[in-house]
This record gives structure tokens, C-alpha cells and sequence, in this order.
């Protein structure tokens, strides 16, 4: 069924557990000698990918793709016909597979409501793409009906891993990608080579790289000329707790080069946790701007979430950007969706917040400013 020549199944689920020690030998960015070494493609901002020519057979490892693993790499042997069938049960995959202009390929989404993409929406409707359901409500039986070569996922522990252990013995091919646990933006917009290299399309994902890369790092120096650090105020209240990013992931990266500092005192780690709300309530009184406000669409759906949020000091000034100057009627979003490999317009959006004086005749593409309503 598949036109990838992967490694079989059973190997597959046996590489899952190989250590990231062992493919460092291929993948790591201090190879002596990377060239004599085989190796094809060392990403310069990604930490979960790479490609390999050694031993005449070219590679795909993906390391660490679950939120919290570690000592985890997928190995993918890349020969034969490239996928014409795939499946994304993300959004974010239907913007690499854009990027790359494979896009065509998508014959199945998960959770085609999540969808901003207007064309991939038409596709949806005419019955070109299919839903195959979201979480515990995948359809096991249209995903086999539609003969995917491959199906792209997200290592995110939870229904699927079920799912997916149930479609690999029914033989379909499943590709692990966690670019969402890239602690740098580029690094998670570079995972497009990634997928580039499934399709043999690599030097045209690392040509349209490029200028996204002198773009990031030119709005990086921009903000740098400021005089100083914008205190921000990332996230929202969640039920009883505040979930805040980890100081060594993208989100925190993306804050620090757009010439901002959290006002809540970040771990040293990657992923995000929780904390208090009043512990995030009392941080909030030095923050000049709130960025991320959960998913609230005006400051009085913001409001509505807990009792304090009207006594921060950036609520009360509206000072309150949300992610979400693009979304679809059916709630898709277009910062998870093409956002993710547009990175460079993304910090822009947040330099012109944290530093208007910096970007005068910008305008924002990705966040907007809530209001009452």
C-alpha cells in the first residue's frame, strides 16, 4: 500500500526505543566530520529531526517526538515512489504539506472544523478530503478505506497511541512528527524539510527556508535596538490552574527575540506547567502587555474566566492580544495552522506589540487586540 519503503512495522515499534545517544552518531550537530559521516542534512534550529545518507540508504530519524520523551527516535528508510495518499491529523501538517506544494496529497484530516485553509475547507466539502474523526472518535474504518501511504501524527500520549499501534498491524504507515517540541521557532517552521523529505523535495523546503531564517533573525536585531524588556503576561486563567510555557521552549524563545521578558518567572524546562492562579495574579501586576489570552475572542470572555482577571493592570489598560486575527467560522486557526512556518511574520506581529515604536507602519497579521464587547 505504501510507495515509501519505511522500515517494517515490527522494527519500527522496535527503533521507538532505541537511544538518542545512538542516532546522535548520525544526527548530532557535533559531528566532527558530518560529510565523511553520510550525513545528508543537519538542521541548524531543529533538535528533532534529521536526514542521513549512510550506508547508501537515505533516512529520516525523528528523536523525541512526545511531549516529555526522552531517549525516543523513529527511523524511516526514504526509497520508491513518494506518498501520493497521506492523512494529517493536524492542521499544522496541512501547512508544511502547503509549503512544500504537496498539498494535493491530503486525502484525510482529523477534524476538518479545525481547518482555516479555505481551499483545503472547499476540498473538504466536495468530498476530496475526509474527516476521520478527532481523538476518541477516530474512524478506523475510513482511514483503512482511504488507502493512505501515509499517515502523519502527533506524538501526543492519549487516544491515538491506541489507534495507532491498531493501524500499524493493519500494515498503513504512520510518521511521527513533533515539531511543537522545537524550543526555537525556526526550528519548529524547519521540520518542512522534514516532510520535504518524504515527498524528495528537500532542496525546495530548505530554498524557501532560507529567507524565512534572514527574515526571523533580521526582526531578531530590530528588536534588540530596544532599550529595554517589555514585561509580558503569557497565557490565561484554565479552569483551577495557569498554565505558563517552560523557559527553554519556542514560546519563551519567540517572547525573548521580539525584546520581551515573562512577567511570571519561567522553569528551566521545555514544556509548559502549571501554577497557581493567584501565583500568576500576583506576577501580573508588573506586565505592560498580556499576550495569549487562552480562548477568549474580547476582553469580556477574558473577564469571565476568573474573578481576577479584571484586576490585572494590562486588562484594565487593554493592553490584551490574542492569537487569533485569523480564524475560520468553524474555529480553525491560522497561527497553528501557516503560522508555523511563518515564524519571521509571527515575531514581527509580536515586536509591533512589545515595541510599536520599532515597526510604525506595520500592521499585525496573526494577533489582534481584544476589546470589550
Amino acid at each position: 500500500m505504501a510507495n515509501i519503503s519505511f522500515f517494517s512495522s515490527a522494527f519500527l515499534r522496535f527503533a521507538a526505543y532505541l537511544t538518542v545517544a545512538l542516532c546522535a552518531w548520525t544526527c548530532g550537530r557535533q559531528l566532527a566530520d558530518s560529510k565523511a559521516q553520510g550525513n545528508f542534512y543537519t538542521p541548524r534550529y531543529a533538535n528533532g529531526f534529521c536526514i542521513d545518507t549512510g550506508n547508501g540508504t537515505k533516512t529520516l530519524t525523528v528523536l523525541n517526538p512526545f511531549q516529555s520523551s526522552k531517549d525516543v527516535a523513529y527511523r524511516y528508510a526514504l526509497s520508491g515512489t513518494p506518498p501520493t495518499r497521506v492523512i494529517c491529523m493536524s492542521t499544522t501538517h496541512t501547512a508544511f504539506l502547503r509549503f512544500i506544494g504537496q498539498e494535493e496529497c491530503i486525502v484525510g484530516v482529523s477534524g476538518a472544523g479545525h481547518l482555516y485553509d479555505s481551499l483545503l475547507q472547499a476540498a473538504c466539502r466536495a468530498g476530496a478530503i475526509s474527516d476521520v474523526g478527532y481523538d476518541n472518535t477516530l474512524n478506523v474504518e475510513k482511514i483503512l478505506a482511504l488507502q493512505p501511504d501515509v499517515i502523519f501524527a502527533y506524538g501526543i500520549a492519549g487516544e491515538f497511541s491506541a489507534t495507532a499501534a491498531k493501524l500499524e498491524e493493519l500494515g498503513l504507515q504512520i510518521v511521527y512528527i513533533g515539531e511543537y517540541t522545537e524550543n526555537h521557532p525556526l526550528g519548529k517552521a524547519e521540520w518542512a524539510v522534514a516532510f520535504a523529505a518524504l515527498f524528495g523535495c528537500e532542496s525546495l523546503a530548505i530554498e524557501k527556508f532560507a529567507p524565512t531564517v534572514v527574515a526571523y533573525e533580521e526582526l531578531k536585531a530590530l528588536a534588540a535596538t530596544a532599550t529595554s524588556k517589555t514585561k509580558t503576561l503569557l497565557n490565561a486563567p484554565w479552569s483551577d490552574a495557569w498554565f505558563v510555557p517552560g523557559a527553554l521552549g519556542n514560546v519563551a524563545q519567540l517572547l525573548s527575540d521580539a525584546g520581551g521578558e515573562s512577567a511570571i518567572t519561567l522553569r528551566s524546562q521545555r514544556d509548559s506547567y502549571p501554577i497557581s492562579i493567584e501565583q500568576a495574579y500576583s506576577s501580573a501586576q508588573t506586565a505592560d502587555v498580556w499576550l495569549n489570552a487562552g480562548q477568549a475572542k474580547n476582553l469580556s470572555e477574558l473577564r469571565a474566566m476568573h474573578k481576577l482577571v479584571q484586576s490585572i493592570p494590562a486588562f484594565r489598560r487593554g493592553s490584551v492580544y490574542n492569537s487569533n486575527a485569523r480564524v475560520s467560522p468553524q474555529g480553525g486557526s491560522d497561527f497553528f495552522e501557516s503560522g508555523t512556518v511563518n515564524p519571521h511574520i509571527i515575531l514581527k506581529d509580536v515586536i509591533k506589540i512589545l515595541h510599536p515604536d520599532l515597526l510604525p507602519n506595520d500592521t499585525l497579521t496573526y494577533y489582534r487586540q481584544l476589546k470589550i464587547q
